[in-house]
């Protein structure tokens, strides 16, 4: 093999790496502005508050960012604007959720987890595995397929499941909330930050990065080839 036919190799596999990487937004807060409509809910003994979560421009995964500091002895969770529901089951199997996110207290057994939520009280969740450290942005992201550790309960009395593939789309296809997880600590105590959430999927139609100086170098090795003959 000539040393330009195994350098066109390597832009090859480059360029197949980069195009499989290649993904779309479904939908996607940055909160390099403001809150984009996310809010915090908290449930006590039943009753659910809904309260706002401060915005800062600074300090998060890399600019503004999302936090809530727990006020009552009740669990809360950051709950998504509008944009995160309707259908996302087009990216059963080629996307995934994903977001940043930080504690500064986290007690043994709290983890990180994002909650949809479909008809009928169906709600399918993936958590974080190992429990997450205090103090830390972690960058979470979790695929729509068998293998990102999906729980799902049909509201039917069964309790939480392990999903198939087939659970994920179908609550995907009509996902009326979702939620990231905000308590990580009994009692009122800790402060849950947020940035970056997103539903994604790769994009198919994306153009290959570096795909015409991959012409370019097979057009070089052809040229090579044709003088040395």
């Amino acid at each position: 093999m000539s040393r330009t036919t195994a350098a066109v190799l390597v832009v090859l596999t480059t360029v197949t790496s980069f195009a499989s990487a290649a993904t779309i937004d479904l939908a996607y807060s940055s909160f390099d502005a403001n809150h984009d409509g996310w809010q915090s809910r908290d449930t006590l003994n039943g009753t659910t508050s809904y309260f706002s979560v401060d915005w800062n421009a600074t300090g998060g995964m890399p600019t503004g960012h999302i936090e809530f500091a727990d006020i009552t002895q009740g669990g809360y969770v950051f709950e998504a604007p509008t944009q995160f529901t309707g259908d996302f089951s087009m990216a059963t199997g080629v996307g995934g959720v994903s977001f940043d996110w930080m504690a500064d207290m986290i007690q043994d057994g709290k983890r990180a987890s994002v909650i949809f939520h479909s008809s009928n009280g169906v709600r399918l969740w993936a958590s974080s595995n190992p429990d997450p450290a205090a103090g830390i942005w972690h960058s979470f992201s979790f695929n729509f397929d068998a293998n990102a550790g999906w729980k799902v309960d049909f509201a039917q009395g069964a309790g939480a499941q392990t999903a198939t593939v087939n659970d994920i789309s179908q609550v995907l296809g009509n996902v009326i909330g979702m939620d990231i997880t905000g308590e990580t600590w009994t009692g009122v105590s800790e402060t849950t930050w947020l940035d970056n959430p997103r539903i994604w999927m790769r994009d198919a139609d994306a153009p290959a990065p570096g795909a015409l100086a991959l012409l370019g170098l097979a057009g070089i090795a052809g040229s090579r080839r044709r003088r040395r003959n």
